[in-house]
């Protein structure tokens, strides 16, 4: 279970970084879908009309097609019953549903650094943005609850059975139960893993697809962005009916995922912060508490709040982050750091389907305690490469 740091701090002063981004981007070495647009900051917006949705969505791309795979026949599919179940009916409150535009048809990059090349794993008819009480590289922020994982990845609560999307093209590399290689534990339960067709950085990218109902795909099978995968489900230890997605890079292992904000297109209107608290060192600070709030934003939305990443936790080659706060509406934002009872403001921008990163450093120096004892790794499955080596999501 991944622990939190607690850190004291002596006086500490607010020095402000600004107008930074990464910009040493490699380009990928296979390209998604034709290839990626040449795109600047000041490319123009794709109307709605370039977006996902159930009206404008080309057939092709959502169902199956010659060539790709179809769903299993009833009975040799995984079922649910074939694997450990766990509900937990009270595990926290969920906000009412709310009514979003459609997502930006990828792959999308207004800013050079942007690679937004993922579709939302599932439709528009459905609840396609995640929870924000458990984000990703964070445990469980409600204090009625009970300390969860480290979370890597994000959880999109819907009813059982609903359609799980491909997100990217790909080959399907593991579909079936996936017990903890440390302890045996089928933490994930019914999953199914992509290995994409492009590289970023020259380094494979998977997507991972947690606690589904049953399965439409098998190993081998190639699959197109929007195809048919999955159900929604309850299998493995869950607290309710969801899909867990992750996004790997660099290897198909638990520690190398990271955060799915950064790849999957944002809704028209919305874009998303990222940014990175560190200390005079440049050493990333964990733990520290974030909050957000709307000061002009055209859209009704709730101020959020979560902590930098763990120190488990991975961050974008290119951002190189510890925090995300994904599905915003564009607008200004008051943006407050707080670390050892000091609060660090910054006023903030999110422009529509872009990232919009800051960075905030403080004077003092941040010594991180000693790592813990690494446990030793079993063996794994073809396909499993550690998924859950750490005790599951």
């Amino acid at each position: 279970m991944g622990g939190r740091v607690a850190a004291v701090f002596g006086g500490a002063f607010l020095f402000i970084l600004t107008g930074c981004s990464a910009t040493n981007v490699t380009p990928p070495t296979r390209l998604p879908l034709a290839q990626l647009p040449t795109l600047t900051p000041e490319t123009a917006v794709p109307t709605p009309a370039q977006s996902f949705s159930p009206e404008t969505t080309p057939t092709a791309e959502m169902t199956p097609t010659t060539g790709t795979a179809v769903p299993t026949p009833a009975g040799i599919g995984v079922r649910p019953e074939a694997v450990r179940q766990q509900f937990v009916p009270d595990a926290g409150p969920e906000p009412p549903p709310e009514q979003r535009p459609p997502p930006y048809r990828p792959p999308l990059s207004l800013h050079p650094d942007d690679h937004y090349w993922m579709i939302r794993p599932l439709p528009s008819n459905r609840r396609n943005y995640p929870i924000y009480w458990y984000p990703f590289g964070n445990d469980v922020l409600l204090p009625e609850l009970a300390p969860y994982r480290i979370h890597h990845g994000l959880d999109f609560p819907n009813d059982s059975g609903a359609t799980i999307w491909a997100a990217a093209a790909g080959e399907v590399i593991y579909a079936g139960p996936l017990p903890s290689p440390r302890n045996g534990v089928n933490y994930y339960g019914n999953t199914v893993i992509i290995r994409h067709d492009w590289q970023w950085q020259g380094k494979d990218v998977y997507t991972l697809y947690a606690h589904t109902l049953e399965l439409f795909v098998q190993v081998g099978d190639r699959v197109q962005q929007g195809q048919l995968i999955a159900g929604v489900g309850s299998s493995g230890e869950v607290s309710g009916p969801h899909l867990h997605f992750e996004v790997r890079v660099g290897g198909n292992s638990y520690g190398d995922t990271r955060n799915p904000a950064l790849w999957i297109a944002p809704f028209i209107g919305y874009g998303t912060l990222a940014g990175r608290f560190v200390d005079r060192r440049g050493r990333k600070i964990p733990n520290a508490a974030i909050s957000l709030t709307p000061v002009d934003v055209d859209v009704d939305t709730p101020p959020r709040t979560l902590r930098t990443y763990d120190l488990s936790v991975r961050s974008d080659e290119v951002w190189r982050e510890n925090f995300v706060i994904g599905d915003l509406p564009a607008g200004r934002y008051r943006l407050l750091v707080t670390i050892d009872d000091i609060a660090y403001r910054r006023d903030v921008t999110v422009y529509p389907g872009r990232t919009t990163f800051e960075i905030i450093s403080t004077l003092f120096n941040y010594d991180p305690p000693p790592p813990t004892a690494t446990p030793e790794r079993s063996p794994t499955p073809e396909g499993n490469d550690n998924a859950a080596e750490q005790g599951g999501e």
